[in-house]
């Protein structure tokens, strides 16, 4: 396996230290989402993956979708393909509740560019073999874009995934509805300040 891409490690850089860095291209782009499973999150910086490109994939055999679509995911690329995300600082206390949530998925590392840092991280790629469905949810895109801007990735990139189809479904997904009523839980408890 090459360097740049090792499965089911945290950072060396992180040894012996009590946090990590996880970077986020999804539904964890928002601030309010990674932090309703991971409330030690704090944001680091947007960070460029290279060599990598987005996609969106269904599992094949998926029994229940909870997002009624495609979600998310970063494939191996051309050395001028890229994936825009956000990069969080966790406690390891953590890690376990982020793995956890990105169940289906491999975690391993990946070099990140922050600025003009190579920062090692933690990211996560779809492992389930996919059934050919590439469309998410329109709910699931309005997640991915609301944290997109609200982390101010260049604006390039917000058109990029404005422009990605979904699949049409105006059912609001079960996971959708879950993750608005914890937001909003988590706005009020917290006076709305992030």
């Amino acid at each position: 396996m090459e360097a740049s891409k090792m499965e089911n490690s945290v950072s060396s850089s992180c040894r012996g230290t009590d946090t990590f860095k996880y970077f986020s291209y999804g539904s964890n782009l928002l601030r309010e989402r990674i932090l309703v499973n991971n409330p030690s999150a704090k944001f680091f910086g947007i960070g460029k993956l290279t060599s990598y490109r987005l996609t969106f994939d269904t599992p094949k055999d998926l029994e229940d979708n909870p997002w009624f679509g495609a979600a998310a995911t970063i494939r191996e690329g051309s050395p001028t393909d890229y994936v825009w995300g956000v990069v969080w600082e966790l406690k390891m206390e953590h890690l376990r509740t982020l793995d956890e949530q990105e169940m289906g998925y491999k975690a391993y590392q990946v070099i990140v560019e922050v600025g003009e840092e190579k920062i090692p991280c933690r990211t996560y790629e779809m492992y389930l073999e996919p059934n050919g469905d590439k469309h998410p949810s329109p709910y699931y895109l309005k997640v991915m874009l609301d944290g997109a801007k609200q982390n101010r990735i260049p604006e390039d990139y917000v058109k990029f995934l404005e422009s990605v189809p979904h699949n049409g479904n105006q059912d609001p997904p079960p996971r959708y509805l879950k993750i608005m009523e914890l937001i909003e839980k988590f706005r009020q408890e917290h006076d709305g300040g992030l």
